[in-house]
């Protein structure tokens, strides 16, 4: 298939360059591995400072050491589940995301509450709302072409249809 356009992911940290010129730096890579794009062979590429890629990455080892660290633990966060009482076969994530960093702030600002202190703040339900028809989304774009789960695309129109019904009303 031929392709008509190659861009930044909306919202997605951005190299001061062209995506296309991204994309076919990292095609080199592929083609470089043997037909396999790896994250370390674009890690190797990118430590030539002419590559596109190489303001990508922290080259400072103790600051790239310490980003690293704050993705652990943010990595340890969402991996705690909790179980209720009343109901024992949905796990759900023990803590939520009650906001995150702004664009271009140096420092991380991504705050966790517990589940029901997100439920119990409005603003933060309608971000959660807001985040879960935008990851709906997103799988639903992701996995479009799958017939097999046609089904589960028309219940997922459907559901985001309902709620920006209900969110025009209020």
């Amino acid at each position: 298939m031929k392709i008509q356009e190659v861009k930044w992911k909306q919202h997605a940290k951005t190299l001061d360059v062209p995506a296309e010129l991204a994309y076919k730096e990292l095609l080199k890579v592929k083609k470089k591995s043997n037909g396999n794009l790896t994250p370390n062979d674009v890690v190797e590429f990118a430590k030539d400072p002419s590559s596109v890629m190489h303001s990508w990455f922290t080259w400072e080892d103790t600051e790239a050491a310490r980003k690293y660290r704050l993705i652990e633990a943010g990595s340890l966060i969402r991996s705690i589940e909790i179980v209720y009482v009343e109901a024992p076969k949905m796990e759900r994530r023990a803590f939520e995301i009650q906001y995150k960093k702004k664009t271009g702030d140096a420092e991380s600002r991504t705050v966790y509450k517990t589940a029901e202190e997100a439920a119990a703040d409005p603003d933060n339900h309608a971000r959660l709302i807001a985040e879960a028809v935008r990851t709906l989304m997103a799988w639903r774009k992701r996995f479009a072409a799958l017939q097999e789960l046609h089904h589960l695309m028309t219940a997922i129109d459907s559901t985001i249809e309902s709620i920006a019904d209900k969110e025009a009303i209020v």
